[in-house]
């Protein structure tokens, strides 16, 4: 029975290190696609697309390829094993015939796809007239070539079923042969099995991890090695201080654990844990109550292996205690100080190497995430934890912050004209999105009173910078004026930044004789609101305990407490301060996170008209969204006919994290990344004031937005913010928007423009520096 485990060990200790250095080092398991071409006329471009039968990247953009008469065969080499459909668009050619397109991997042509289908069907969708003709697969003939045609190669194996058998069969047969070479040295050395094995656990840890991740097509070998590096680093220093295998067992848990986690936080919110995150922990938890985290059967068989190498490791352990107890103590010393040295050395060149140092820079959440895939779990999280402070500008200094408040304070600003609010009522509504941006049918009318809106009402798309999650990163945008652009990715303000006080809508009005409290029907820890909320100037903050002293009882849909109580108590508390100036702000609770189950939540008619055919997540989302539509009705109508002038402001935080299939149904509109990024907003008063539809903003913008409205006057830093939206009108962690509705990828695409300089540098000063109090000075 000792041979049989010993044999199976060592076939476990080759097999991952063999798996790895194959699949994605040497042989990775990836196909090309050739297209063959003749009688082009006219010079034009290829452009690939791929689809991605994973929920990792749902559509993947390869390319654009020079096409024409010189260039007849058009080569698309190294595409992903995961890839179920190549689209080529064609355009500025006038015609053109596509003679066959083949397949290929390891240079064996494994389909070929002609005029006949002598394989597999060839499936199009054209842009404009196609012809066929004799000895050709299709003719290409477009009388407009700027408009283009598109051509998917769709529904055939482009690896079949039996190539994979022999791919993974070639893996088991090296991996068999190396362990039996193994098993002799370790026969002899039984010491070696225990490192060898620990180091095998790890690796598998980071493999399965990565595999039901739905990683493994996007590896990258040598950022998949360096991940192992570091873990076999720290599992070393373990192992040489404790038990020889307690290190590499803890270590491999963590990772398996680890990446379980990362996978459930990535179906929440489309990026993995960050080293922020783990700085709001009572809250994340909060948040995972509403999902459903029932583990896969991936996720059940990965844990289970990572069990049997941890019990291998023990057993293994047991079996050469005898050859451990008759080392001498100076020998164990020794070999326990190597060990610590190694570990040592592996770590410190991990992390510096060009690999490491080439890493991507996370400027949105989509890259945060293909930096996941692509360089795995340790690197992620290390990289971001190493990027994490926020260096100063380039041109930064005090003195030039000075001179841009002379700027300010030397203009003449006339006192602003028109009725001041006495009530502002502000609420950011939890996940509140109008999906129909980004391709939902419109006839799902689920938002019919905000719709309605037009008299005395400002309102159009907000642009924020998260997405499903990081509630706190809008309202810190929405209340201080600050964008997330200038901050590290993951960072969360309401954790790092906001110790003490700062400027704020809250404190502007504050220091005007407004009485600001803030409301919140849930706990006042959730994001460190109830310490953020006094250095914002807030006078008092109403956390779930308030609700449920104050009402009756307190109204729940969805498992949260429903817009409806939340909105009455604010009313209720409103009323209590008629007669004084009072600035309210609210984030709700009610369409957070989970939307699995329909239970308490009536599903709207349209949803069930004309969404039926959407996943359950999004028609429960959709009908909690006619929910909130109709809770403010009723805020707005309570306030319609008030005496007192009332402002209302309501927007959303970020869209929601529905399930991929979800996504794929509803955003068909979607060109950009920023589209991900923008809720709804409106701005409406009980009196006579500006109307405008279709406003452009992000969430930065909103406090110099109400004060503008409602007729107050701009102390330095909200003219800066207007001098700012002028030019550009969204600013955010995710992109940027110019007055010419021209897009940028990222904030620092834009940072050459001296203005977009000064926000940065007053914003850095303002966040980590002394900033002269003038800047937020009421006159």
């Amino acid at each position: 029975m000792k041979r049989v485990i010993e044999k199976v060990t060592s076939f476990l200790i080759v097999f991952p290190f063999v798996f790895a250095v194959i699949f994605f080092g040497y042989f990775p398991p990836k196909f090309d696609v050739i297209l063959y071409t003749d009688n082009i006329k006219g010079e034009g471009k290829c452009s690939t697309y791929l689809s991605s039968t994973d929920d990792s990247f749902a559509y993947l953009y390869e390319g654009t390829a020079y096409f024409g008469s010189e260039l007849k065969t058009l080569k698309l080499p190294g595409i992903r094993y995961n890839v179920d459909a190549v689209t080529l668009f064609i355009y500025d050619v006038e015609s053109a015939d596509i003679l066959s397109i083949d397949t290929s991997i390891f240079g064996i042509t494994i389909n070929h796809v002609n005029k006949d289908g002598l394989t597999h069907p060839f499936v199009k969708s054209v842009s404009s007239a196609v012809t066929s003709q004799e000895g050709v697969l299709q003719h290409v003939d477009l009388p407009d070539p700027s408009a283009g045609i598109t051509f998917s190669v769709e529904g055939i194996d482009f690896i079949p079923g039996w190539l994979w058998v022999c791919y993974f069969a070639f893996i088991v047969i090296i991996s068999a042969l190396l362990a039996i070479g193994l098993d002799i040295i370790t026969k002899k050395y039984p010491t070696i099995r225990i490192f060898l094995l620990g180091a095998a656990s790890l690796l598998s840890s980071l493999l399965f991890g990565a595999y039901f991740c739905g990683s493994f097509p996007y590896v990258n070998y040598t950022d998949f090695l360096l991940n192992w590096f570091l873990l076999l680093g720290v599992s070393l220093i373990i192992n040489a201080l404790t038990l020889p295998w307690l290190g590499s067992a803890l270590i491999s848990l963590l990772t398996i654990f680890w990446y379980a986690a990362d996978y459930y936080v990535i179906s929440f919110r489309g990026k993995p844990i960050m080293p922020a995150d783990l700085k709001a922990a009572e809250t994340a938890m909060e948040v995972i109550n509403g999902y459903s985290i029932t583990p896969t059967w991936k996720m059940l068989i990965s844990i289970i292996a990572i069990f049997i190498y941890i019990a291998l490791l023990i057993w293994a352990w047991k079996w050469s205690k005898k050859n451990l107890k008759n080392q001498s103590i100076q020998k164990k010393v020794i070999l326990r100080g190597c060990l610590i040295a190694a570990a040592a050395i592996i770590m410190f060149f991990s992390v510096n190497n060009p690999a490491f140092r080439a890493l991507n820079d996370f400027q949105w959440d989509a890259k945060v995430l293909e930096g996941f895939h692509r360089e795995g779990i340790v690197l992620t999280f290390l990289n971001s934890l190493m990027s994490s402070r926020v260096d100063r500008p380039e041109k930064y200094s005090r003195e030039i912050i000075t001179d841009y408040l002379a700027e300010y304070e030397g203009q003449d600003v006339s006192k602003p004209e028109g009725i001041q609010p006495v009530n502002i009522i502000m609420v950011m509504n939890e996940a509140f999105a109008d999906l129909r941006t980004n391709g939902l049918d419109e006839n799902i009318d689920v938002m019919p009173f905000i719709d309605s809106l037009k008299e005395n009402t400002i309102k159009g798309d907000l642009y924020i910078s998260v997405l499903g999650g990081g509630t706190c990163n809008t309202e810190f945008e929405a209340l201080t004026g600050n964008s997330l652009a200038f901050l590290c990715p993951g960072a969360y303000p309401y954790t790092e930044n906001v110790t003490s006080e700062m400027f704020s809508l809250a404190a502007y009005l504050k220091k005007l004789g407004y009485e600001t409290e803030a409301f919140h029907p849930n706990e006042p820890y959730n994001w460190n609101r109830n310490m953020v909320y006094p250095n914002l100037g807030f006078n008092s903050f109403h956390s779930i305990e308030d609700y449920q002293n104050a009402l009756e009882e307190v109204p729940y849909l969805h498992s949260h407490p429903a817009d409806t109580g939340d909105y009455s108590y604010i009313e209720k508390v409103s009323e209590e301060k008629t007669g004084r100036s009072r600035f309210l702000f609210d984030v709700t609770m009610q369409n957070h996170s989970g939307y699995d189950h329909f239970e308490d939540v009536t599903e709207d008619e349209t949803v069930k008209e004309y969404g039926s055919d959407l996943p359950l997540d999004a028609r429960v989302y959709l009908s909690l969204i006619k929910a909130s539509d109709d809770a403010v009705k009723q805020l707005v109508e309570t306030y319609q006919n008030s005496n007192e002038p009332t402002m209302i402001i309501f927007f959303g935080d970020h869209e929601p994290g529905l399930s991929v299939d979800a996504q794929k149904q509803i955003n068909l509109d979607v060109n950009l990344n920023l589209d991900f990024y923008r809720t709804k907003f409106f701005i409406w008063t009980n009196y006579a004031s500006e109307s405008k539809e279709n406003e452009l903003i992000s969430a930065n913008y909103l406090p110099w937005l109400i004060l503008k409205q409602g007729n107050f006057p701009m102390n330095p830093y909200l003219q800066m913010l207007e001098e700012l939206h002028g030019k550009y009108p969204v600013i955010s962690s995710q992109g940027v928007v110019d007055a010419d509705t021209n897009v940028y990828g990222n904030v620092e695409e834009v940072l050459d423009d001296p203005l977009m300089q000064k926000y940065q540098n007053i914003q850095y000063a303002n966040l980590f520096d002394e900033i002269d109090p003038a800047w937020f000075e009421v006159k």
